[in-house]
């Protein structure tokens, strides 16, 4: 329940206060905003180096408790000399980032976005350590409170008048005080290792670089489709137009935030599954999350634009239509995740990197191309795409690898409902009448996945105990 709601509310925070934010900041202020933290994500990728993976990789696996605290701490030093270089660089990088792209953002704003990232990689690793020694309370306390104090400082500062830039100091503010807290959280438990404050091992330094740099490979590969297609975007319409993808993005995490629930409990387990109960109940799982899925993605299309009109200024209407298109492209990848258990399974990770690299180098390509002549809808079309070529051939190979007895036709049956609901949704009803469909498709979707077999509903737990 605590790392549940941490994730609820780390990553629901911006889209609880995108109303307050689009209410106080123009459409073109909001846009900029945007773009500087896809900015700022592609550079705590680079900064953080995966460090806290290496930290699973080789702390984790230790055993004696003595050892654990020493391996951590040597960790944790890596990434404070790491920081310890990236600030100076970010330092004197910023003026030249201003100036070469002026419109973007100003000095000081660069600064009080990329600053924090020096230290990205020492949060994490800290974090880490926290959920490794199961201290939950005091995690979901140092989370959850800096993306509270964020908010109520953004707040503030809205408040008041300020903009942008305000905004940005806010987010340092509540950064640099995690980074206070964690450090001397983290000094305490380094100095239970013979009295010493800080360990550097070269040795651990060589384990780590190496083993940390194709996940942070990995990381930059994701970002060519949740990312990349912004800048294209803001290069070649306007702020604008990317305040309206932005806003239309927060609304599609919906479905991301309501399917974390099962996905936190299905993810460690489904191996498990897969070992102990076999292929035929996994399989059948597997289906059960797809109907989730789809419930989840009918449900979120109608909500999603009846939210927008609700609380979202008149100049954000035209963001409707592509919420329910990014929708979509999150249904997508979140369909990806939970079919990808046969190459998992078999230990086939270099196989699906490279079909993430052949997808997003597909995607990107297409966001080249496709946006100068169409737009918005070129960036849309391009990810839709990219994603449905990655799901395609990860299906493909989990199949290969370790087949597993899907029910392809009914599923098929299900695909093609959900596609109904999902199209009925981009009908411009009335609030009201958009509510009461939303409930009769996502219901409709429950109950021909029921009459299908794909679940099977409380009534009937009886004759399929194991689900």
């Amino acid at each position: 329940m605590l790392y549940g709601s941490c994730i609820v509310l780390m990553k629901g925070v911006s889209l609880f206060m995108l109303p307050y934010i689009a209410n106080h900041i123009s459409q073109h202020e909001l846009g900029r905003l945007e773009l500087l933290s896809t900015f700022a994500m592609i550079l705590s990728v680079i900064l953080g180096l995966s460090l806290h993976e290496a930290l699973y990789r080789f702390a984790g696996a230790e055993q004696d408790p003595h050892q654990k605290r020493r391996i951590t701490g040597e960790i944790f030093t890596l990434t404070m000399i790491v920081g310890a270089i990236a600030l100076p660089i970010i330092w004197l990088l910023s003026p030249f980032i201003s100036e070469w792209k002026p419109k973007y953002a100003d000095t000081i704003e660069l600064e009080l976005l990329l600053i924090p990232l020096a230290f990205e990689g020492m949060i994490a690793v800290v974090l880490a350590s926290l959920r490794m020694r199961e201290k939950a309370k005091l995690f979901f306390y140092l989370t959850t409170s800096r993306a509270l104090l964020q908010a109520v400082l953004t707040v503030i500062v809205l408040y008041q008048g300020y903009g942008v830039t305000a905004i940005l100091f806010a987010g340092f503010i509540s950064a640099a005080l995690q980074v206070v807290v964690l450090v001397y959280l983290q000094t305490k438990q380094n100095k239970k290792v013979h009295g010493t404050g800080y360990l550097f091992n070269k040795e651990m330094a060589a384990l780590c670089i190496p083993y940390c740099l194709p996940l942070m490979a990995s990381g930059l590969v994701a970002f060519g489709l949740n990312g990349f297609e912004r800048w294209v975007l803001a290069e070649n319409t306007s702020f604008s137009d990317l305040a309206l993808y932005a806003v239309a993005l927060k609304f599609a995490l919906a479905l991301t935030l309501l399917m974390q629930p099962f996905c936190m409990w299905w993810m460690p387990k489904r191996f498990d599954y897969l070992q102990s109960r076999g292929k035929k109940i996994t399989a059948k799982m597997t289906q059960s999350s797809l109907v989730l899925l789809c419930g989840l993605t009918v449900l979120v299309c109608y909500l999603a634009p009846v939210l927008i009109e609700l609380l979202m200024p008149t100049s954000y209407q035209q963001a409707k239509n592509i919420a329910i298109s990014l929708i979509i492209v999150s249904a997508i990848k979140e369909l990806n995740e939970l079919i990808n258990l046969g190459a998992l399974a078999e230990r086939q990770t270099k196989k699906l990197l490279w079909i993430n690299c052949l997808s997003t180098g597909l995607g990107m390509s297409a966001i080249l191309v496709l946006t100068p002549i169409y737009g918005m809808n070129g960036v849309i079309t391009s990810l839709i795409l990219a994603q449905t070529i990655r799901v395609i051939l990860t299906f493909i190979l989990s199949q290969r690898a370790h087949p597993l007895p899907y029910s392809m036709g009914k599923l098929s049956v299900l695909l093609l409902i959900t596609s109904v609901s999902i199209a009925l949704s981009l009908s411009s009803f009335s609030v009201g009448i958009q509510l009461i469909t939303a409930a009769l498709c996502t219901t409709s979707v429950v109950s021909f996945a029921s009459q299908l077999q794909l679940i099977t509903l409380p009534k009937n737990e009886q004759s399929e105990k194991f689900l």
